[in-house]
C-alpha cells in the first residue's frame, strides 16, 4: 500500500535493535494503512460537511410557512450528490494507493469545477465568500478521471477557505479560473487569505506536513499525486495583494 501517496515512517534512530524483516514489513503496512485511513477521513470531510449543512437548511425551509419546497428539493439534490461524491472519492483513494490512475473519461474540462462549486455553495455562502468564476474552456474536452479532478479542485478550494478565515474586515474572495496553456489545460484557485509563508513553501506538498495545528497535511499531497499521475503538475505563487494562487495542469487530449 506504500505508493505514490505514502511512505513508510522511518524507525527511530534511538532504537537499539532492528526488527526482524517480517516485523518491519508488518510495521510498514500498519503505518501505510494508518495514513490511508487518515486520507479517507480528510477527503470525505468536505462532502460530509456539505451533507450536514444542506440537511440543516432543508429542515429550516420545511419549517417555513409555507414550506420552501423548491429550496428543499435543491438541498436534497446536493445531499444526494455529496453522498455519491464521498463514495467515489473513497474508491479513488483506493485506486491511488494501488498506483491506479483511475478511470479516464472524456468530458467538458470546466465541469468538475462547476460541480465542486455547486457542492460547496452553502458553505461558501455561510463563510461570506464572494466567488468569481473565470472558466474559459467551455466545451473544451479533457480526458481524465472526473472524480479525481473534483478532488483536486475541492482540496484547493477548501484550503483557500481556511486561508481566509482570519481575514477580519478584508473581503473574502475566491477566484476559480481555467484556460488553455500551450498543450496543457490550466486550472487556478486564488484567494485573498494569508498566503503561504516562505519557510513553508517548499514543504506544503509533503504528506503529513501542515502549517495549521488542526491540519492533517494530506490535501496537497493527494492533489500532487493525482495531478502528476495525469501527466500534469501542481504549483503555487503569491497573489498580487493578499493570498495565494494555486495552479495545476492536465494534458489537452
Amino acid at each position: 500500500m506504500a505508493s505514490i501517496l505514502y511512505q513508510a515512517t522511518p524507525r527511530s534512530a534511538n532504537a537499539s535493535v532492528l526488527p526482524a524483516p517480517a516485523e518491519q514489513s508488518r510495521t510498514e503496512r500498519i503505518n501505510a494503512m494508518g495514513q490511508f485511513a487518515a486520507s479517507i477521513a480528510h477527503e470525505v470531510n468536505q462532502p460530509l460537511a456539505a451533507i450536514a449543512l444542506n440537511a440543516s437548511a432543508a429542515l429550516r425551509w420545511l419549517e417555513q410557512d409555507p414550506p420552501r419546497l423548491d429550496h428543499v428539493r435543491d438541498a436534497l439534490a446536493i445531499i444526494a450528490s455529496a453522498g455519491n461524491h464521498a463514495s467515489a472519492m473513497i474508491r479513488s483513494l483506493r485506486g491511488l494507493a494501488c498506483n491506479n490512475t483511475g478511470t479516464p473519461a472524456t468530458f467538458p474540462a470546466d465541469d468538475p469545477a462547476r460541480e465542486v462549486l455547486l457542492l460547496l455553495h452553502t458553505e461558501l455562502q455561510q463563510q461570506g465568500i464572494a466567488i468569481e468564476t473565470r472558466l474559459t474552456l467551455g466545451q473544451q474536452a479533457v480526458r481524465a478521471d472526473r472524480v479525481q479532478l473534483q478532488q483536486v479542485i475541492m482540496n484547493l478550494v477548501a484550503n483557500a477557505v481556511d486561508a481566509m478565515r482570519a481575514n477580519g474586515e478584508r473581503p473574502r474572495i475566491l477566484v476559480l479560473s481555467s484556460r488553455r496553456d500551450g498543450a496543457m489545460l490550466r486550472f487556478s484557485v486564488a484567494d485573498s487569505g494569508t498566503g503561504v509563508a516562505p519557510e513553508a513553501a517548499s514543504r506544503i506538498y509533503e504528506a503529513l506536513y501542515s502549517t495549521r495545528p488542526e491540519g492533517m497535511g494530506l490535501g496537497l499531497a493527494i492533489c500532487r499525486a493525482i495531478v502528476e499521475a495525469h501527466g500534469g503538475r501542481l504549483w503555487h505563487e503569491a497573489a498580487r495583494a493578499h493570498g495565494a494562487i494555486f495552479h495545476f495542469t492536465v494534458p489537452s487530449p
